[in-house]
């Protein structure tokens, strides 16, 4: 009789297992059961298993859109502050709390202004510019300063808000020096040669008068030394000339040119102090004193004295007499 072999349970016929067993002299494909029989390791993070699916193209559009969304929005933002649109918010908010404050009685009723004795006031207040009433926060006082220092009479100035209703303003003016002419026009110069105004020079006729371009930076010098060695000889002086920005010309209140040398002043002053003490040249009829030579002063006369004498002198400064000598070289050079 015929065995039959055992089915399943459900009907299907089972098939019994080959052997693993390799053909003698083949080798076992150890590789492919192995990598088929063992589960795939999975990265360690969220961003490590994301670059592990980058790599093999399977990605999911999320990062991007969250990215390209934060881009748009930082473009946004930037052209917002780029474009000014924040400043304008915060300068609308700024006024808009300004003028409630105003309204609250906090707003600028008086200017106060002192040290101002030169200063043209309608020229002072349009450069504060402000109005009555005006918000005292939204005043600037750095923006005024500048302005006011712009003046020409103000050299310093210092602004202040004195809280709840004033605006103190306190300036200190330049020192008017001399009246400076170049060019057929007076100005009115402090001491470092900076013009301080045009307006009203003739109220300070009793200044030094300097003429010339470049006569504004050399002049502090020149009368600082005569002021403490010549200080009779600067109070005859009328005026002061600068010479191609080189030397000075002195023009004396009884018409006489003294022409000193571009350098070793002091010695030429010394020179004609020590002759007009000895001999009064100062005093005579002539019309220029030249001490641009070391060794000696030479006098021209006027016209009127060399008609009537035909003569000029030359005074030797080594021996510190006068004598009969040929007219001097005149000239402005």
């Amino acid at each position: 009789m015929r065995q039959v072999k055992p089915q399943s349970r459900t009907g299907v016929r089972t098939v019994p297992k080959r052997s693993a067993k390799a053909a003698p002299g083949k080798r076992r494909n150890t590789s492919a059961m192995s990598s088929a029989g063992r589960r795939r390791e999975r990265p360690s993070g969220r961003v490590a298993e994301w670059f592990e699916r980058l790599r093999e193209g399977d990605f999911a559009t999320r990062p991007f859109t969250w990215g390209t969304v934060a881009l748009i929005a930082l473009v946004g933002i930037y052209g917002f502050g780029v474009g000014g649109h924040a400043q304008a918010m915060r300068d609308a908010a700024s006024a808009q709390a300004n003028r409630l404050l105003a309204l609250s009685g906090i707003s600028i009723q008086d200017v106060r202004v002192i040290g101002r004795s030169h200063t043209r006031k309608d020229e002072l207040l349009t450069a504060v510019g402000v109005e009555r009433g005006d918000p005292i926060f939204g005043f600037d006082t750095e923006t005024a300063r500048q302005r006011i220092e712009r003046l020409g009479w103000v050299e310093t100035a210092t602004v202040t808000r004195l809280l709840p209703d004033t605006i103190r303003i306190e300036i200190t003016e330049r020192e008017p020096f001399a009246l400076w002419q170049r060019g057929g026009e007076l100005s009115l110069i402090d001491a470092s040669g900076r013009p301080i105004t045009d307006e009203g020079v003739q109220d300070f006729a009793h200044l030094p008068f300097i003429v010339g371009f470049g006569a504004p930076r050399a002049a502090p010098e020149l009368l600082k030394l005569m002021r403490a060695e010549q200080p009779q000889l600067l109070s005859r002086v009328r005026a002061f000339v600068r010479v191609s920005d080189r030397r000075w010309n002195l023009r004396l209140e009884n018409g006489v040119d003294v022409k000193l040398p571009e350098s070793g002043v002091a010695a030429a002053l010394a020179m004609l102090a020590a002759h007009d003490s000895k001999h009064r040249i100062l005093s005579r009829d002539i019309a220029a004193i030249d001490l641009r030579l070391p060794d000696r002063v030479t006098v021209e006369l006027t016209e009127t004295a060399m008609n009537g004498t035909g003569l000029a002198t030359e005074a030797k400064a080594n021996k510190g007499v006068l004598r009969p000598g040929q007219a001097a070289r005149g000239g402005n050079t």
